[in-house]
């Protein structure tokens, strides 16, 4: 697994270098050991920096700071830089340079340990660039590969235990047209993602239960699951939670509804 991760990691780095050019055609990576005044800077000095630029208005400085650091792998630079160029937050949205510093932090995912700031980062660009995979960035050269795609969402599901990735990983089992095999991992995906508190898996998989497709149905508990879901959800995934609610309260009968209200009710008090 982790050699086709490394290759496909490989394939979309753009180039070997960020050359974000600063005044003079100085490299902005290049400007790091000036702003820094030495070879290597400790983790807090790094972001005592970069702060200090950010609060003065001098986003060049700022991002050349986090990239000295990213090129010496920290993970926490190559995050911040991904989520930078991502949304264009103090530098100019780059997808290709997104890419290449969330590739950074996958490309030695095994060195990541349970319980540190890395294996959250390194799990949290795993579902990141599962997504670029699924639905493609060309504005970085990334086409749509549904293969790739499974590897991310999976290693980040299964070897990270990230809920977000289990969760995406049941959507494209489920949206796929996906055999009983592929619905009964994707309904296990939900149910591991609901436990860890994900609001849109605990609705997704109180759908199932509530239409039975694939599931033994149960309307009550799947009604009651959409319900708690809608309730504890927040973002973007409310108004497609609280969609998915409104439909199922009311093509529900009126016994299914009082049950399921009586079922939240007693979970609450207990």
């Amino acid at each position: 697994m982790f050699t086709r991760i490394s290759r496909s990691v490989s394939a979309i780095v753009i180039g070997a270098v960020i050359a974000t050019a600063a005044p003079g055609g100085a490299a902005l990576a290049l400007d790091a050991n000036q702003v820094l005044k030495e070879k290597k800077k400790s983790h807090d000095d790094v972001w005592e920096k970069f702060f200090s630029f950010r609060k003065n208005g001098k986003s060049k400085e700022a991002a050349s700071t986090l990239e000295y650091a990213a090129e010496q792998g920290d993970h926490a630079a190559q995050w911040k830089l991904g989520k930078m160029y991502e949304t264009g937050d103090g530098v100019a949205k780059d997808p290709a340079a997104a890419v290449r510093f969330y590739s950074k932090i996958v490309e030695n995912y095994s060195d990541a340990q349970p319980g540190t700031a890395d294996w959250q980062f390194t799990g949290n660009a795993m579902v990141v660039l599962g997504k670029y995979y699924r639905d493609g960035v060309p504005e970085a050269g990334l086409r749509k590969d549904r293969s790739e795609a499974i590897i991310m969402f999976t290693t980040a599901a299964t070897y990270f235990d990230h809920p977000d990735a289990q969760f995406e990983l049941a959507r494209m089992y489920l949206e796929d047209g996906v055999g009983e095999g592929d619905a009964i991992q994707a309904a296990r995906m939900l149910k591991l993602a609901s436990d860890q508190g994900h609001a849109g898996a605990h609705a997704m998989l109180g759908q199932l239960l509530f239409e039975g497709e694939y599931l033994r149905r149960d309307p009550v508990r799947g009604l009651s699951m959409i319900i708690e879901a809608q309730k504890r959800a927040s973002g973007a995934e409310s108004a497609w939670i609280s969609s998915l609610q409104e439909e199922a309260f009311a093509s529900a009968s009126e016994k299914e509804r009082r049950e399921a209200i009586l079922m939240i009710q007693k979970q609450a008090a207990q």
